[in-house]
């Protein structure tokens, strides 16, 4: 039986950025993280299924003037799981400002991607993690349809237990079609070594369990409810073209959260960083403007 990605010593050698991969024993788990740049620290969270890989190629901008703490969350990519909670967002903010704590750094600024910006608003409310601005990539802030999330939330908890769920979608993840099928739904095109990656996370068990686990644990209902405590700057990137988190959801978040700005890049899909991670430094940087002012 091939050990899981979370129990490797270090990620392949192929792996975006495997120079700066470290791993770090916590109280909450086994972290994978990677530590580059110098400068302002920038925090970067991933979205739901997929790791801190995600962020490979804005790092390569940004790392020349900020030092960026890439993640891989908890259950996801090569970092061992949270034990089981039923409110696993708020338990995986918490986690994430303890080990801010363990690696004594406080994030100038955050950058989440879909549930990885969740994960952001949700650490400064509830903990002492306060940046002066997040940038939320279409960010999964905001519930679905009121009738459908309860049954997706119980169905995606129910599959997560069951070890022959998480096997057979593995056993499908090793499938290139698969995994092509999968990665055009988001909208986004990406580059054969993105394609990799993806690869070698969806064919791993513990990978969809922790994927399957986010789903289940994710209760933007209560989030979209608190988002008018938020006190930092957030601004919202929506994009045209993404199939999981519509752009209107972007300007939605704005009217609750007090600090907020929104835009749409056309002609991209949820994987914006990934596809076109140029236009993402723009809009990060212009936030910034405004934040610095």
């Amino acid at each position: 039986m091939t050990a899981s990605l979370s129990a490797l010593e270090h990620p392949p050698s192929w792996w975006p950025h495997v120079q700066y991969s470290d791993f770090v024993r916590h109280e909450s788990g086994r972290w994978h993280i990677q530590r580059l740049g110098s400068g302002p620290i920038i925090l970067m969270l991933h979205g739901t299924g997929a790791s801190g890989h995600s962020f490979a190629g804005l790092a390569e901008l940004l790392m020349d003037r900020f030092e960026l703490v890439i993640l891989d969350l908890p259950g996801q990519g090569f970092s061992s799981p949270l034990t089981e909670r039923k409110e696993l967002l708020s338990a995986m903010a918490s986690a994430v400002a303890s080990l801010c704590d363990e690696l004594e750094i406080e994030p100038d600024y955050i950058i989440g991607h879909s549930a990885g910006a969740a994960v952001a608003l949700r650490m400064v409310m509830d903990t002492h993690i306060q940046p002066r601005g997040i940038l939320s990539i279409n960010g999964a802030l905001l519930p679905f349809a009121w009738f459908f999330e309860p049954i997706m939330l119980r169905a995606a908890r129910l599959m997560s237990r069951s070890p022959r769920v998480a096997h057979f979608l593995a056993k499908r993840g090793r499938r290139e079609i698969d995994v092509q099928r999968a990665l055009r739904d988001t909208g986004s095109t990406i580059s054969n070594l993105m394609m990799q990656c993806y690869g070698l996370l969806i064919a791993d068990q513990e990978h969809i369990v922790g994927t399957l686990r986010m789903m289940g644990g994710w209760q933007l209902g209560q989030l979209s409810k608190d988002l008018n405590k938020v006190r930092v700057p957030v601004h919202l990137i929506g994009c045209s073209l993404d199939t999981i988190v519509p752009a209107t959801r972007a300007q939605k978040a704005t009217y609750d959260i007090p600090i907020a700005t929104a835009t749409t890049i056309s002609d991209a899909g949820h994987l914006v960083q990934e596809e076109r991670p140029e236009w993402v430094k723009a809009e990060f940087l212009k936030f910034l403007e405004q934040v610095t002012d």
